[in-house]
């Protein structure tokens, strides 16, 4: 009597392969996926890149015109000082030139949206730290330009000149002066570190740029605008 292996067996291993097959081919797939969405990604933080770039360099040129503008704001809140001073004893404050500080737009849209649409999941550790330090300025630039205006125009009556002064309002309009020039230092400051911070990021303002940015400031302020000093204070 002769004995024959039953051929199921022969069919498993089949099976097996085929199986083994399928496997293989869903996981080259998935790899396939990952390195396209990989790339993907790769591609969108670069574009989103320089993008940011784009709007730190911006909002360094705009924060070089502005201290271009740094001493004619002194020489004008310096007047205002001294004429409210003088009502002290006069009972009258003497027009003075406006305290007007430039209205500079400063923006962080583009760090918003990259973190919105979830792109700095996939940067690494040292970019976000650089970006989200960059961009804290722009925020705090922006608010601080829009309280200098409100204190412009509490100001703007010195500016007219005022009769009939009390010792209380003299008080009250050297109090506003003294916050305008206490905010104006830290805008100043605020400026300059965005700026150096930003070249450090290789985000750089060029001498063109820095120069027509001179220009046209002079054109609106007159010869008190000029190159600023960008240099930082010790204990700044």
């Amino acid at each position: 009597m002769h004995f024959h292996l039953p051929k199921p067996l022969h069919g498993w291993r089949e099976f097996a392969g085929e199986v083994g097959i399928i496997v293989l081919g869903v996981l080259i797939a998935l790899a396939a996926e990952q390195a396209i969405e990989t790339t993907r990604w790769h591609e969108k933080v670069e574009r989103t890149k320089d993008l940011l770039d784009s709007e730190l360099h911006d909002d360094a040129l705009s924060a070089y015109g502005w201290l271009a503008t740094g001493r004619c704001l002194d020489q004008q809140l310096n007047a205002a000082e001294s004429a409210v001073a003088a009502a002290r004893s006069s009972g009258a404050i003497t027009a003075t030139a406006p305290y007007r500080p430039e209205l500079d737009v400063f923006t962080s849209d583009a760090w918003v949206n990259a973190r919105s649409l979830e792109v700095t999941d996939h940067m690494s550790p040292e970019t976000i730290r650089t970006y989200s330090r960059l961009f804290f300025f722009p925020t705090e630039l922006q608010s601080n330009i829009v309280q200098l205006h409100q204190l412009a125009a509490e100001l703007q009556p010195v500016a007219t000149g005022v009769r009939n002064v009390s010792s209380g309002e003299a008080g009250e309009y050297q109090r506003l002066i003294a916050e305008a020039r206490e905010l104006q230092n830290r805008t100043e400051l605020a400026q300059k570190i965005l700026i150096i911070r930003a070249t450090r990021a290789q985000i750089r303002l060029s001498a063109k740029e820095m120069k027509q940015a001179v220009v046209d400031r002079k054109a609106v302020h007159g010869a008190c605008a000029g190159s600023p000093d960008l240099s930082l204070q010790p204990g700044d």
